[in-house]
């Protein structure tokens, strides 16, 4: 199979969207803003049918990544994620993975408002690797 991003041979990763022919190399995926789940099925979506947080919530004034202090995008999307518990905690996407690697799923949890089972749930959902150990 040929890879619909770089059009190279040996592509296996296919998108789950409905009726969606794409197909794609891991690391590909990983570059256009593929997402992944690491859980379940194992379900992978392309850019176009990854989901996507629908939490209402409101930044206020410039909103900083709570890991790293660095400005995040006015709004959840790909790679500005927002604890659903609190709605408070706003993060980037490889800040809150890393933070998810060196934490491991027992003690994986919203750096703010400490909510571990609803946090952990939609990081999981968002493509958020976190390790068992």
């Amino acid at each position: 199979q040929r890879c619909c991003i770089c059009r190279l041979r040996g592509a296996s990763v296919t998108c789950r969207g409905r009726h969606c022919p794409r197909i794609f190399h891991f690391p590909c995926g990983r570059e256009q803003g593929c997402v992944s789940q690491f859980f379940g099925e194992f379900k992978s979506f392309c850019w176009k049918h990854r989901p996507v947080q629908r939490v209402r919530a409101v930044q206020q004034d410039r909103t900083l990544c709570l890991i790293c202090q660095e400005a995040v995008a006015g709004r959840p999307c790909y790679d500005t994620l927002v604890c659903p518990a609190c709605t408070s905690a706003w993060f980037h996407r490889r800040c809150i993975q890393g933070q998810a690697l060196r934490s491991t799923l027992h003690h994986f949890r919203c750096p703010l408002c400490q909510d571990m089972a609803t946090f952990q749930e939609e990081m999981f959902r968002l493509g958020i690797k976190i390790p068992d150990r």
